[in-house]
């Protein structure tokens, strides 16, 4: 049997999430290279604008695509925007004719675009990584056969290839990782009804990665709750989390140092880390 990234299993999952307060997320049906610039998507002057627009707005740049799509033009491409600050949390829909026209969508209006529900992205980016198109394509096309509406998309590398399949749920910017195709469906069909999964759940990209560690440690302890009811902060190793009721809980966080293993498949061993958490309590709030 082959060796691959995603063998490795004894990374754990929370705080591994992909750091990214914002996604761009853009339809396309053409073939993917190892990232959005990389393939045959953009003209070269259009990539550089797109590039550049993204980079000003603090949007991590996503092709995506329907899974089972069915190959031809299309003659309007969806393009999402996501927040997932904590607090601020949003999805607008776009549509452009052509992907020069995306430099100039209307972000500061907050009128502009049209409101959208929670949308899955499954990493599928076989050119950046083997395991996200051998494990991410079976999870997509399940998922996306559950849903009339198009909710269910695949999406080029967005980070953590060796917890493949990956599945981030916008706007929140919930990861996800090692997930079945239950599990997929509980987190996406979670986030429709306003609350979050916890099971195979990597971090929320919007926070940093010790934060994300203790936000899915206290998630764990309170179960289903809303995506922006909890806020993180943290000194060094200690970190907190903060109810919107007045709630609070202290912990520890720390890396611990892992035996070197393939970050992507067909890589040398690198150094690998897990975060840690100990001493959870509540503030008796």
């Amino acid at each position: 049997m082959t060796e691959r990234c995603s063998s490795f299993t004894d990374e754990l999952l929370p705080g591994t999430a992909t750091t990214e307060t914002g996604w761009l997320c853009i339809e396309n049906e053409s073939g993917w290279g190892r990232d959005p610039f990389s393939g045959e998507t953009f003209a070269p002057e259009v990539g550089e604008a797109v590039e550049r627009f993204a980079e000003s707005r603090g949007l991590r740049v996503l092709l995506i695509r329907r899974p089972g799509r069915a190959a031809g033009f299309r003659r309007r491409m969806r393009v999402f925007v996501a927040n997932s600050v904590p607090g601020e949390t949003s999805l607008r829909m776009f549509t452009v004719a052509d992907y020069a026209d995306i430099p100039g969508l209307p972000l500061d209006d907050p009128g502009a675009g049209e409101t959208a529900g929670p949308i899955a992205l499954v990493c599928t980016n076989g050119k950046r990584d083997v395991c996200c198109a051998l494990l991410g394509r079976p999870i997509a096309a399940s998922l996306a056969g559950c849903y009339a509406d198009p909710v269910v998309w695949e999406c080029s590398h967005t980070g953590g290839h060796r917890f493949a399949p990956v599945l981030i749920v916008l706007p929140a910017g919930h990861t996800y990782g090692r997930i079945t195709g239950a599990q997929a469906k509980e987190a996406l069909d979670a986030a429709r009804s306003g609350v979050v999964a916890t099971a195979g759940l990597r971090g929320r990209s919007s926070i940093p990665p010790a934060e994300q560690a203790a936000e899915v440690a206290v998630r764990e302890l309170l179960g289903p709750v809303g995506p922006d009811v909890l806020r993180t902060g943290s000194d060094g190793a200690a970190v907190t989390v903060r109810h919107e009721d007045g709630r609070g809980w202290a912990m520890t966080v720390i890396a611990e140092d892992l035996p070197p293993r393939m970050m992507s498949c067909g890589k040398k061993p690198s150094p690998a880390r897990s975060w840690r958490v100990s001493g959870l309590q509540a503030d008796g709030n």
